[in-house]
């Protein structure tokens, strides 16, 4: 009976509270919806007024009822179409779940809705299958509103992460890129479409090109490396993904919540900086190559050093930049997971070209890559590096004559006739610095230049005529020496012209020296490069495009500019002892660091050229003819550093006397005879000037002053009581600095086909440039009896030699040995002998001839002749060979040679006497007379000391008290 009552009374129960599926009251209005941000009146809702009855929240568009639901996240603000919208905290229940308790979130009135739940209201929720229906209660004032929901919403965009390494069971590596969901993981009737996309598109092949679709409490989607095949579609793009999320059951809803696009990350190669730009003044940029994609091999656990990308830089024909290194080599090694980057690096450098032709843009091209083994990097283009290259100024100073000087900037000549040693120029920035030797060349008090010392790094370079000098001398002979105490650094080159005359030295920083030796004098012409620009200091002047300061002293002091600005000259003399020619610098402990490698980068012509050099292309260096010394010079300077028995390891020409000069000298003044005689000079020296080959161009140019050539000339003249020597130096000032002027110019440069043209210099993309003609075949030395011909003096009859300065109607003339002591065959092999010589020239009939007095006792001596070939040297000096002499076989204690050179072989010159001596027992001078040591024997032509033994009978020995020229008896 009980149980009757108990089931009556639950049917009872249950027919009181109907099912809120079937009766609730519908809300129909699409302001309150969640994407409403348009705020409306207040109490437009009256939430504040609801009974507490069962709600369903619907939305009727186009006469179509769609199911809302409450939403369940804290709202952006002004959202619901009100300022305080109320929102589900927690889920929504299943169908199983029946009738639940929620509580529904009340925010703060706050611009942020901090805390976005200040406030809680009891709500029960039942899940109807189709449908939600909800138990409201009125809220508590009218701007509380009820917020409903068509499809879920994220409330921030989904987040790409990657890529990550994993390894599969089988040992391979892989990366996958993984697309975060910003939803609760717990509400699981919810589903997102999600989309892969590459620059903001999607793929267009499969299987990235699909769309996929992530359910359940899922809430990532992940794409791995092997998806992103083929890479050309997949690689160097801004990988990111697109979210739409949608309700159950509502896949044929076709409107889903708002699509959302990820963050993006870039996939592929990128460089660092993006636009690289160099200056010529500059030093090299460091390039990162960055792949943002791990490098990883496709096979069973691979070693990370051995998965490999290769990067093959190309930089062009026209060798505007050069690369610390061609290839690069990117590995799974490099991979750092924390930065998410993997980096090699080059560096690329703006060579020195010494044209002024602005800012080119050059294009590094890198070649599809190579990775067989990496299949995502296999044949992938990495992009294009832009590269500006910006050329800067550079400058010449000259000084030469008397001398003249011509300072950087300043293109007006003024003289100095000090003797000593002076600053030519230096580097306040850098180690480089070339002093000058100037000697006393004639009676009247005119100096001259006799030598230069050059330094850069550790290289230091004597080119030095200052051994033969003095009022008496017939013909400056110049040495080249590299004096510092190892080898020249690489890709610093000495070259020399056919007959020696010219001399040029040509430094890895662009920096370049040219000598140029005339019978009293040498000219000296220095460039150099943008480096040190603002940066230099000495005789040649502060180089900074401002004339005004080039007289800047040593002080600091700057001088006002006259023609003998004897203060500032001698602020610039070096104290005795001091200068490169009498000491070494202290080491540069980073010379060696500053002088690397650089290479061209030419992929399709193949040239791929590592060398110190590569770092400045002077066009004079290109166009130039003269042979190559620098394998020479060092070898010598090896030689000399040596202790090897050698003809020619000596130091005499670095060891002579030098005359440092009167530092109480007053400034010269000389004034001229008459004015027919300035008259005169003034049309020999235009003469000469006029004789160069590129006269006419050059002086048409504008860039060379002709008149201060020719004045420094009649300067000479006057100061020289019209000695014509110096008209020698003229046309070659005039050809160097017209050569300097035209090359750095680039409207002189002529457009060549490329398979016609000689690369010397080129921009970019336009093509490659040629040097003008009458630059080009500019002969190294003015033509004194001939014609220059494309590069090339060509002789008039009876005449030889580079600059057809050699009359062959008339014999060489010997003015005597470079070494003027008689040689002892302790120390020498005395089987080579130098002679100074003039008018000479290297011709196939060139021969030496030595003439030996052979004594036969009382039959009185004959003349024992050879005939052996002579080795030009330099217009100022030939080697002969000496035979082996009796000195050498034992049979004498000293020879007399007579050595006579020709240049056809029937002329020949006056004899030099050259001694051969056993230093032993005898004292030789050079003029052939012997005087025999004390404690020392003579015997047979051979040398004993005091006390030696008979070598054939030891009951003999060498006694001098006794006598010096037989045994005595023991």
């Amino acid at each position: 009976m009980a149980t009757l009552i108990l089931l009556a009374l639950i049917a009872g129960l249950m027919a009181a509270d109907p099912d809120p599926c079937t009766n609730y009251v519908t809300l129909d209005d699409d302001r309150r919806m969640a994407h409403n941000t348009v705020k409306y009146d207040s109490c437009i809702f009256k939430d504040h007024q609801l009974k507490t009855l069962w709600y369903r929240m619907v939305s009727t568009t186009n006469n179509k009822l769609v199911s809302l639901r409450m939403y369940q996240q804290c709202p952006t603000t002004q959202s619901c179409g009100t300022d305080r919208p109320v929102w589900l905290k927690g889920t929504h229940p299943t169908v199983a779940d029946g009738i639940v308790s929620r509580k529904a979130c009340v925010p703060n009135f706050t611009e942020e809705y901090k805390p976005c739940c200040r406030r809680e209201i009891d709500i029960r929720v039942k899940n109807c299958g189709a449908y939600f229906v909800y138990q409201l209660n009125k809220t508590h004032i009218c701007e509380e509103v009820y917020c409903s929901a068509k499809y879920p919403s994220l409330l921030r965009r989904p987040k790409l992460r990657g890529p990550k390494i994993l390894k599969t069971a089988q040992g391979v590596e892989e990366f996958r890129f993984g697309c975060h969901i910003p939803y609760p993981a717990h509400d699981a009737d919810v589903f997102f479409m999600v989309r892969w996309l590459f620059d903001g598109k999607p793929s267009p092949v499969a299987p990235m090109s699909q769309i996929y679709y992530v359910n359940g409490t899922s809430r990532v989607h992940y794409m791995k490396d092997i998806h992103m095949l083929p890479a050309a579609y997949h690689m160097n793009k801004h990988v990111s993904c697109s979210v739409q999320p949608f309700f159950y059951p509502q896949w044929s809803n076709p409107h889903g919540g708002k699509l959302w696009e990820s963050n993006s990350y870039f996939a592929g190669i990128q460089f660092n900086p993006p636009v690289v730009r160099v200056e010529e003044k500059m030093q090299a940029v460091k390039v990162k190559v960055i792949s943002t994609i791990p490098v990883l091999c496709k096979i069973p656990n691979a070693d990370p050093s051995k998965c490999v990308v290769d990067f093959n830089l190309d930089l062009g024909e026209g060798n505007e930049v050069v690369a610390e290194e061609c290839s690069l080599q990117l590995t799974r090694a490099h991979w750092r997971d924390r930065r998410k980057r993997a980096t090699v690096s080059t560096k690329l450098l703006s060579v020195r070209d010494f044209v002024s032709d602005g800012t080119k843009n050059v294009s590094a091209v890198f070649q599809k890559l190579s990775a067989v083994q990496a299949p995502l990097f296999h044949q992938l283009q990495p992009p294009d590096i832009r590269v500006e290259s910006s050329s800067d100024a550079t400058a010449m100073c000259s000084c030469t004559g008397d001398p003249h000087c011509t300072p950087f900037d300043r293109k007006e000549t003024f003289h100095m006739y000090s003797v000593g040693e002076f600053v030519l120029a230096k580097s306040t920035s850098r180690p480089f610095e070339v002093h000058m030797r100037t000697w006393k060349c004639n009676s009247r008090g005119a100096s001259c230049i006799c030598g230069v010392a050059a330094r850069e790094g550790n290289d230091v370079i004597l080119i030095d005529g200052c051994h033969s000098v003095g009022l008496k001398m017939k013909q400056m002979r110049v040495t080249t020496h590299v004096k510092s105490n190892s080898q020249l650094a690489a890709g610093t080159r000495i070259k020399r012209n056919k007959d020696g005359r010219i001399i040029e030295v040509f430094f890895t920083s662009g920096a370049y020296l040219k000598v140029l030796s005339n019978r009293r004098s040498l000219g000296v012409y220095l460039t150099v490069p943008s480096d040190d620009f603002e940066n230099t200091a000495g005789i040649c002047g502060v180089f900074n495009g401002n004339g005004s300061d080039d007289l800047t002293g040593s002080d600091g002091v700057k001088h006002r500019f006259e023609r003998i600005p004897y203060v500032f000259t001698e602020s610039w003399r070096i104290q005795k002892g001091h200068s490169l020619f009498d000491q070494l610098p202290p080491p540069e402990p980073s010379a060696s660091t500053n002088n690397p490698a650089f290479c061209q980068c030419n992929r399709r012509t193949g040239n791929i050229d590592c060398r110190p050099e590569n770092r400045q292309r002077n066009p004079v260096r290109k166009i130039n003819r003269n042979k190559d010394i620098t394998d020479e010079v060092n070898r010598k300077s090896r030689l000399r550093r040596s202790t090897t028995f050698t003809d020619t390891a000596t130091d005499s020409d670095m060891t002579y006397n030098y005359d440092y000069g009167d530092l109480n000298a007053t400034a010269v003044n000389v004034k001229w005879s008459s004015s027919a005689q300035m008259k005169a000079a003034i049309k020999l020296c235009t003469d000469a000037a006029k004789a160069s080959s590129a006269f006419t161009p050059c002086e048409k140019s504008g860039l060379v002053n002709v008149q201060e050539i020719v004045d420094g000339c009649v300067d000479d003249m006057k100061i020289t009581n019209g000695d014509k020597t110096y008209l020698d130096s003229v046309a070659s000032t005039f050809d160097t600095i017209c050569q300097e002027e035209i090359l750095k110019d680039p409207k002189y440069y002529t457009a060549q086909p490329d398979e016609a043209s000689d690369p010397t210099v080129t921009w970019g993309t336009t093509g490659t440039m040629g040097i003008p003609s009458f630059i080009s075949n500019m002969c190294s030395t003015p033509c004194k009896n001939g014609t220059c011909v494309n590069g090339a003096c060509v002789c008039d009859k009876n005449c030889v030699g580079d600059d057809c300065s050699v009359d062959t109607t008339k014999p060489p003339i010997a003015f005597g040995l470079t070494r003027s002591d008689a040689c002892d065959i302790r120390t020498r092999p005395c089987r080579l002998v130098f002679l100074v010589m003039g008018n000479v020239a290297d011709t196939p009939g060139l021969w030496c001839r030595v003439k030996e007095r052979v004594n036969l006792g009382p039959f009185g001596g004959v003349l024992r002749m050879f005939r052996t070939k002579g080795h030009f040297q330099s217009y100022a000096e030939v080697s002969c060979e000496i035979p082996e002499s009796p000195v050498h076989k034992g049979l004498k204690t000293s020879s007399t040679y007579q050595i006579s050179v020709s240049s056809d072989g029937t002329t020949w010159s006056s004899d030099v006497t050259f001694v051969v001596y056993d230093s032993l027992c005898q004292i030789c001078g050079a003029d052939g007379t012997c005087t025999l040591k004390s404690r020392t024997c003579s015997i047979n032509g051979k040398c004993y000391a005091a006390g030696e033994h008979n070598p054939v009978n030891r009951g003999s020995m060498c006694i001098p008290s006794l006598t010096a020229s037989d045994w005595s008896s023991t």
